[in-house]
């Protein structure tokens, strides 16, 4: 195999499917690029086995002189940083000479029959949208997953169904929730449990101006068994999560609030700011957030660095004097995913969850669990 490429082009592509490739692998051949060059381009693959990004540079931005695979080690990727201009890559038995300009690396490599497979999906069942609805849905969601699975690992995921015209996200940690969803023309895909982590490396990749193909992939028995999204620069593959996602339903219906206050967002994010500093010495980030009618107090206190308050006048102000103490970074986490400049905060009572809400979208709503503690 020997192609000739503008540096820059080959990073980007390098860099996209980067993102499935994980920072510790047991198996050397996944800490590679898959590399193929023939008539229609160069596809550039990486993958965890359960993630795989496959990039695309097409024919009439690269050079194939020789058609053929290579397993690059994805350290090739800081190594074509550094180069500019046209590099050519060519390889040579069981190495790559990679030259630009006056610079010449050799490089050793992987057999790329020893790669996993790229998924083989029916993309029959997909809708169309842009890059920055699908990336703006998924960041309203998904940080309420909790990336380690350590309690469940169906919670690492998140669920994104397709049903009734309804595109859904929604994710949680049982310790928070968020949920947000659009209207779709696309009738029952059905739905799954995604990896929020993949989802996050997604993210990255994609532009606001991408058009995209999102879908599920089934089997014969009807089950999703892989997730791809598809632009014309990369496409996107995920297997699914196994297991059942909690029903959280009951919890998606606003109760009504013993207390109810709005406060504007760019306050209570820089009040939270000062507060929190502090507070995440402690193991459970703990706050404590009193209101009345004239105002909504934040304190927080560090093991041993002292303690700080402040407090802002509330918007406006319905019910009764209430206090409660929470996560202080599950607090800020969910008032980062509200678009508008309001926030609406409803607490049905002592010890029940607490409603963060979005005055721009009544499609979207984020919770959190209150703490027991004597201090309020």
């Amino acid at each position: 195999m020997k192609i000739v490429v503008d540096s820059e082009l080959l990073a980007e592509a390098l860099e996209d499917a980067s993102k499935a490739i994980a920072s510790k692998n047991i198996m050397p051949i996944l800490d590679c690029f898959l590399i193929e060059a023939g008539t229609e381009g160069v596809k550039v693959t990486g993958t965890d086995t359960r993630t795989t990004i496959q990039s695309y540079i097409f024919s009439e931005h690269v050079q194939v002189e020789s058609p053929g695979q290579i397993a690059l080690p994805k350290l090739s990727l800081e190594v074509i940083k550094k180069l500019n201009g046209d590099v050519s890559i060519e390889k040579k038995g069981n190495n790559a000479i990679i030259i630009s300009r006056k610079k010449e690396i050799d490089m050793g490599v992987f057999d790329p029959e020893e790669f996993p497979r790229v998924p083989d999906i029916d993309d029959s069942e997909l809708f169309e949208t842009t890059g920055r609805e699908l990336k703006r849905l998924f960041r309203k969601a998904t940080y309420a997953a909790d990336p380690t699975g350590k309690n469940a690992a169906i919670l690492a995921g998140a669920h994104v169904y397709i049903n009734d015209g309804v595109f859904g996200i929604e994710a949680t940690d049982r310790h928070r929730l968020a949920k947000t969803e659009q209207h779709t023309e696309v009738g029952n895909l059905g739905g799954a449990v995604i990896e929020a982590k993949a989802l996050g490396e997604l993210q990255k990749i994609i532009l606001d101006k991408d058009n995209l193909e999102f879908g599920f992939s089934k089997s014969s028995t009807g089950a999703v068994v892989h997730v791809f999204a598809r632009t014309d620069r990369f496409t996107f593959y995920s297997r699914v999560l196994e297991g059942a996602f909690p029903d959280v339903s009951r919890m998606s219906i606003v109760p009504d609030g013993v207390t109810e206050v709005i406060v504007d967002k760019g306050e209570i994010m820089s009040c939270l700011d000062l507060v929190y500093t502090l507070a995440k010495e402690e193991k459970h980030n703990q706050i404590v957030i009193s209101i009345t009618e004239n105002e909504v107090s934040i304190r927080g206190k560090g093991r041993e660095s002292g303690k700080a308050i402040e407090s802002i006048v509330p918007v406006s102000f319905k019910g009764e004097n209430f206090a409660v103490a929470l996560n202080s970074k599950y607090f800020i986490d969910a008032i980062k995913a509200l678009e508008g400049d309001k926030v609406t905060l409803v607490f049905p009572g002592k010890l029940k969850p607490i409603y963060i809400l979005d005055e721009s979208d009544e499609r979207s709503l984020h919770i959190v669990l209150p703490y027991r503690t004597e201090e309020v």
